[in-house]
């Protein structure tokens, strides 16, 4: 049976207002766990608080009330057992592909040879070599977000946030990292939670997607996704797909126009 790896016990977020503006509640009453090695989506509309919650996890921003535990501890500050990813990946300009890999392990002092040959293995691992020397201005934006995937990654995190990673790039480079992040995840099997908008881009990576609701958020659905692994682009074009996307989008309150009744065609009137 797997373990739990984070336990979300009543999680509620405030921010305060300044001067005479009202505090803005974020989230409400958040409660869910998260199994070691689980791929978790969040959807939610725009301004949600998705991202917050996300800062939340890392140990980036503590909670108004409620508690949040990873691997057994509290979170009380930031995580080295954590790696992220955001909607833009934030590279050093002055760093080469190589040394924005290194910087976790040189900020944890971990001896240079030894952080040398974990940073060359990402490289590997994501596909880059003979990229190690190249500024992140003559990347590619795919090629800049693998950048920063093998960076939160190096340090071998237990758990890693995503937030909307692929949200900027094309969609045949966002279809491409799809199946890139899947291979990462299968070969390093960290447990993965990601914010995204697309509820396509969930149900074909996730095992388990959780909606929520307006602000100040509260969980409306969570959802296991039944869907064999390995998955592949030709699922979405299945019934049971279909069934997933449209109870997700019920729960974000999404309803499908309804389709206007076929027209006919000059031939057909011409044949009546």
């Amino acid at each position: 049976m797997p373990s739990t790896l984070l336990d979300i016990r009543h999680l509620t977020v405030v921010y305060a207002g300044e001067g005479r503006a009202p505090d803005l509640p974020v989230l409400d009453d958040l409660s869910f766990a998260v199994d070691e090695g689980a791929f978790v989506a969040i959807l939610g509309p725009s301004g949600c608080g998705k991202s917050t919650l996300l800062r939340v996890l890392a140990g980036l921003l503590p909670p108004t009330r409620g508690q949040v535990w990873l691997a057994g501890r509290p979170v009380q500050g930031p995580q080295r057992q954590v790696g992220m990813v955001f909607q833009n990946a934030n590279l050093l300009p002055w760093r080469t592909v190589l040394g924005n890999i290194l910087l976790p392990l040189q900020v944890q002092g971990v001896p240079e040879a030894q952080a040398r040959r974990r940073a060359y293995d990402m490289v590997r691992l994501v596909g880059l070599e003979g990229f190690e020397d190249t500024l992140p201005r003559d990347l590619s934006g795919g090629m800049a977000q693998r950048v920063a995937l093998a960076r939160a990654l190096v340090h071998n995190p237990r758990l890693l946030l995503l937030d909307e990673p692929f949200a900027n790039l094309d969609a045949l480079t966002r279809e491409s990292m799809w199946g890139e992040l899947l291979r990462l995840w299968h070969t390093q099997r960290q447990t993965v939670l990601m914010v995204t908008h697309s509820i396509t881009e969930a149900l074909l990576l996730a095992d388990r997607v959780l909606v929520l609701g307006p602000r100040p958020a509260r969980l409306r659905l969570d959802l296991r996704v039944p869907l064999p692994r390995p998955r592949h682009e030709a699922m979405r074009f299945t019934p049971r797909f279909g069934h997933l996307a449209e109870e997700v989008r019920a729960a974000l309150g999404l309803r499908r126009a309804p389709r206007p009744a076929p027209q006919p065609l000059p031939w057909d009137t011409i044949a009546g």
